[in-house]
């Protein structure tokens, strides 16, 4: 599973169970995930690999400037993710 920088996860474990979030980027064995809202841009959360499930579903960098079009990306992705 290749999580590269704009594509959307879903937490499989811990606070953020369920939730849908952007990867915004990684370190040596972590990814770095935000919504937006409860874990904004400035603030992304550390995230174990193993605890994320990839949605097949890519957000274009350009939304990831700023928090309100990092919503409003999820927003629609979700809507997406449901439809399957």
């Amino acid at each position: 599973m290749t999580l590269d920088k704009g594509c959307v996860v879903l937490a499989t474990a811990g606070k953020e169970k369920g939730r849908a979030m952007a990867v915004v980027g990684s370190d040596n064995r972590f990814v770095l995930l935000a919504d937006g809202r409860k874990r904004p841009i400035e603030r992304p959360k550390r995230k174990n690999p193993r605890h994320i499930k990839s949605a097949d579903f890519r957000l274009d960098i350009s939304t990831l400037s700023s928090n309100r079009e990092l919503r409003r990306a999820l927003a629609d992705s979700r809507c997406l993710l449901t439809d399957k």
